[in-house]
Formats: structure tokens, sequence, C-alpha cells
């Protein structure tokens, strides 16, 4: 999204050019160039008489056309795997909000993908990547490291979600492995360890990864003997949800035990389609079923009932990602840095454990 400027124009014809400035200053466009980007070589009064009318006019300059001429566009690009959804929004919403707190435009593009066909656009197509002054990149899945191959060395670029030991890479991180700790501890606190379960999204997926391994080590910790249908893996989808809940009710696990089940979801989503299913079957939520979220996403607290759910502070890692971008593009020597965010568990009335 990048911010479009705001001008009265010359004699209201919308938005004032930088031929408008040079025609009203009685100057060249080169002047009004040289006045923006290189003052020194223009003399004071002429300087002074094309800043007035570039005040008076409105005028804003153009930060691509600026960068032919500065190499410096003031644009970053900030690319994730897709742009729908709560999760999305609220990176973009951080990324954005800092990066005019810096002076930056912001260039959002979903041509980070992971599919097994993507291929990194050329500087002519897609993200246009010579236009932009850094790259700010989430790869989620080994199969989109290969996008990283096309970009030019010289690129400043941050990395969100994945962690890569190259020479000028800052890296942005989520803490999934605490929350996810933190959540088991929760359902492990009023339901038998073998009922509980793990339901992520694709198996390869960075954070699903970290989550999963996370959960498995606090059962195992507790004296578990984990069985392989604990964890199940599938998209971060709301139908994956009720795919899984009403496979589990089905099987043979669910129609010999007793008890209350607890499930730690990878995103709230899939926790949303675990409590539709379970709605479905007419099981109470939490009585005989507690479910935790994760990336505490508006969606939490819209519905009934409130899903508790680990805490994610989506804005702070798009803020961070561009602030640590900003950085490298001003001190491209400097060592690389690594972010750690952290994460904590949100508890509301979906896994709340008798007596609490």
């Amino acid at each position: 999204m990048i911010r479009k400027p705001r001008g009265n124009g010359a004699g209201g014809r919308g938005q004032a050019s930088i031929q408008d400035v040079a025609e009203e200053a009685n100057v060249s466009i080169a002047t009004v160039s040289r006045v923006l980007n290189n003052p020194a070589v223009v003399s004071p009064a002429t300087a002074e008489k094309v800043r007035e009318v570039i005040k008076r006019l409105g005028y804003v300059p153009n930060p691509f056309a600026q960068g032919l001429i500065t190499r410096a566009s003031r644009v970053l690009c900030f690319a994730l795997p897709d742009i729908h959804g709560e999760f999305y929004s609220e990176l973009i919403r951080g990324a954005d909000a800092e990066a005019h707190r810096l002076g930056y435009h912001l260039l959002v593009s979903s041509e980070a993908r992971s599919a097994p066909d993507a291929t990194w656009p050329d500087q002519s197509a897609g993200l246009a990547l010579g236009l932009v002054d850094g790259l700010a990149i989430m790869i989620t899945e080994p199969g989109a490291m290969s996008l990283l191959d096309s970009v030019d060395e010289d690129l400043p670029v941050v990395l969100i979600d994945v962690e890569l030991s190259r020479p000028g890479r800052d890296c942005v991180l989520v803490d999934n492995a605490t929350g996810a700790a933190e959540a088991t501890r929760h359902l492990l606190a009023g339901t038998a360890g073998d009922r509980v379960y793990f339901v992520g999204g694709a198996k390869e997926n960075f954070d699903t990864r970290a989550r999963s391994e996370a959960f498995l080590a606090t059962l195992r910790g507790a004296g578990v003997s984990v069985r392989p249908d604990q964890t199940a893996f599938g998209r971060y989808e709301v139908e994956w949800g009720r795919e899984w809940y009403m496979g589990w009710l089905s099987s043979a696990t669910a129609l010999q035990a007793k008890g209350p089940i607890g499930v730690l979801a990878g995103n709230d989503e899939i926790a949303l389609g675990v409590l539709q299913a379970a709605e479905d079957a007419g099981v109470p939520v939490p009585g005989m079923l507690r479910v935790v979220g994760f990336d505490d996403t508006r969606l939490a607290s819209i519905v009934r009932p409130k899903l508790s759910s680990v805490r994610v502070p989506l804005a702070e890692v798009g803020g961070a990602a561009i602030r640590a971008l900003a950085a490298r593009i001003e001190d491209p020597e400097k060592q690389p840095a690594v972010t750690r965010l952290q994460t904590a568990l949100v508890v509301r009335e979906s896994s709340r454990a008798p007596g609490e």
C-alpha cells in the first residue's frame, strides 16, 4: 500500500507535477530536480524561489522518479505468502505504521509464495525489486527458500519466520515454543495427557513444526507416552479443524476413552473449525472439549465461547521487520541481528478447566 501524496495542484488541476513547479518558477525541470536532490549546485536565490513554489502548489515528489536520480526511492517491499485474513492484515498494519514513522512508503506483495512451482519475478514484473530500497520477506516453508537465490545480494533483506545464517541477513522470529508449551501445560491441568491433541497446518510449515515439537516435548516431559494420532497436520483453515474433529469422533480412541479432550490448534481458524464441529455434534465446551488457538487474532474474542489463544504480537512482528530493514539500509555493513518476539497464553472460556 503505497501512500498516495495529496495536493491541491496548480490551477485546480489536481496533484501538482514537477513541470507545474518549473513553469511557475520560470526554471527548467532539471533545476527543480537539483533543488530537491542536490541543492548545493543551485544558487540560493533560485533554490529559495523554487521551494516557495513547491510549498504554494503543494507539490510532493514522486518517490519512484526521485529514485531514478538519487538511487533511493524511500520505498520498502513487504512480501508475504498471502494477504488474506486477520493474521496478515495485522502484520501489514504494524509494518505500514513503522514505515510511515520512519519516512518510508510501503509496497505490499503476496509474491512470496511457497508453491513448488513458485519462481521469483524478474525486475520487470511482480515485486519490481529494482524500484525499492529493501525487502522484508516472510518465508514459512523450506520450499520457498529458493526465492532468495534470485534476490540481488546488494539489496537489503530482512527475513521473517526463518533464521538464515548469511552475511547481511537480519531475521525476525516468533518464540513459538514458549507459547505452545504454556498452552499444553494449561490443557494438561484438568485433562488426561493421552486425551490432549495438536492439530496444525502443513507439517513442513516452520510455525507448525515449532509448535508441534514444543507440544510433544511438553507432553513427554509430563510423563505422557505419546501416540502418533495425538498430532495431526493439514491446512490453516476452518474446514480442516472441522474435518479433524469429525474424524476424531469416529476414531477408536474417541469411542473407547472417557473424559474431556484438549486441543491445541495451530491457529485460530483451525480452532474455530473444531469448535463448530463440536457444536454440531452437541459436545459442550469447555465441559467435554477444551480448545486453545494460536495467534490471538480478533477472531478469538468474537466467537462464542470466547477462544483461548496463544498471543503472537503480529503488528509488532511487522514493525520489527521494517525497523530492522531501515537499520540495514542505513548501515549495510553492520552485523546481522536476530529479533525474537515473545508469545503468551491468553485463557478465555473455551479452555477453562473445571473449577477455574
